[in-house]
């Protein structure tokens, strides 16, 4: 499970931000906290902020941080540089190091992990781990500097100096090490693979029809979660077509490219026809990527990895979840990773929306809601409900998280006035 991410210096990101799935002493939505080894972990976290305040950076250095972890010892060449994104609104960002830390709780263990890199190396690289068990001091397992001076614990036998070799300047040791099969890293990258992060603004039903596919997802559920949905649809299908080079502009999904051809993705869905009297008589037949609203086609995409989450027990970043979505459809989502009776695997669920109805005292907890503002230099702060003080103190369990939010109570809200819109039309 995820309990932490940091970030610093990345895109919006100057100062070091936290972002913490640790549960505090509250007592609100007990269901809403998994319990696992001592740890006391959620389950469910929304971001609210004013747009371009950083929300969806958060979720692009965790993907920077994932690509990193599972890509770097195989498909990156020496020499090559690394595709990180430093903060450019002051004279230093450009010049200086982007960091990234995690925690993971994995069986009895935490494990801290993290690097500090250029566009042309990795400078440092760490990672600790900490029993669960009272009283536990953090071991470090290995540390590593930006001329591959390394300190390796002698009970982290994975880290054999003969590997050492293998690592290139802009490779992760803990990215070469799991190819070695090392089973503490393996563990970590193992937690990296089981975290999806979908924008929900772009239409990919690739996600859902590769893992029904590869028998992860079954596609009777998706097909019963649609018709719950009340979407129209009562099942759909799947099918592969084999495209020429001439129709391979006009095909917006290829499932595979193979030496000798190219495989396009096709989605029916079927819907119910109905004669004169109302009654159904047969099917038609509706392509989904052309024929469907948004928000069934969004909600198609969405809903394999939200089976695949709950059911391994990942993480699942979703940036915007109201897009194209009731709001009674969110909350049923939100809901799913919050009963404990359908997320039995500690699968978590953070998301970033703009819609206050979601914003309730009966749908998260204070410490579930987090915020995004940009501080005087322009650079992303980070900061819980729970932790927000007001001139009054804390924010209460009783308040109208919602209207408080708007009426700009917890900050994080843009600075636009009316008459500043309006003066224009005004002249012209």
């Amino acid at each position: 499970m995820l309990v932490e991410f940091s970030v610093q210096n990345y895109r919006s990101f100057y100062e070091r931000a936290t972002f913490s799935m640790v549960a505090s002493s509250i007592k609100e939505h007990p269901t809403h906290v998994a319990e696992l080894s001592g740890q006391r972990i959620l389950t469910t976290s929304v971001f609210y902020g004013a747009n371009a305040s950083g929300k969806s950076n958060l979720l692009k250095a965790f993907a920077f941080m994932k690509d990193m972890v599972l890509n770097s010892s195989k498909d990156t060449q020496a020499g090559e540089e690394i595709k990180v994104e430093p903060f450019l609104l002051n004279s230093r960002g450009a010049d200086e190091p982007t960091q990234m830390e995690v925690v993971f709780l994995t069986d009895d263990t935490l494990y801290r992990y993290g690097f500090t890199c250029s566009s042309k190396q990795v400078l440092k690289e760490w990672l600790f781990a900490r029993s669960t068990k009272p009283k536990s001091r953090e071991l470090r397992l290995f540390e590593r500097d930006a001329e591959k001076d390394f300190k390796v614990h002698s009970r982290f036998k994975e880290a054999k100096d003969s590997m050492l070799e293998f690592l290139r300047d802009n490779t992760l040791l803990l990215s070469l090490l799991a190819q070695f099969n090392g089973r503490v890293s393996t563990q970590i990258v193992h937690c990296f693979t089981n975290t999806n992060i979908w924008n929900i603004s772009s239409y990919m039903p690739v996600h859902t029809s590769v893992l029904i596919k590869n028998g992860l997802v079954p596609q009777d559920w998706i097909s019963d979660i649609l018709v719950k949905a009340d979407l129209g649809i009562k099942k759909f299908q799947i099918t592969e077509r084999e495209v020429s080079s001439a129709t391979l502009k006009n095909t917006p999904f290829l499932l595979r490219q193979d030496v000798n051809k190219l495989v396009s993705l096709i989605i029916n869905t079927h819907h119910e026809y109905y004669d004169a009297e109302a009654n159904e008589f047969r099917a038609v037949i509706f392509d989904l990527a052309t024929q469907e609203s948004e928000g069934t086609k969004q909600f198609f995409s969405m809903a394999g990895l939200i089976y695949y989450t709950l059911n391994r027990g990942g993480i699942l970043f979703i940036d915007e979840i109201e897009n194209s979505l009731h709001p009674l459809l969110c909350s049923i989502i939100i809901r799913l990773f919050q009963d404990a009776e359908t997320n039995t695997k500690g699968a978590q669920l953070v998301f970033t929306t703009h819609n206050t109805l979601l914003l309730n005292k009966g749908s998260f907890r204070r410490d579930e809601v987090w915020f995004a503002e940009k501080d005087s230099s322009c650079s992303t702060d980070l900061y819980s409900l729970v932790e927000y003080k007001l001139d009054t103190g804390k924010a209460r369990n009783d308040s109208s998280y919602g209207k408080d939010y708007i009426r700009g109570k917890y900050g994080a809200l843009p600075f636009v006035n009316y008459e500043d819109f309006a003066r224009p039309f005004r002249n012209i």
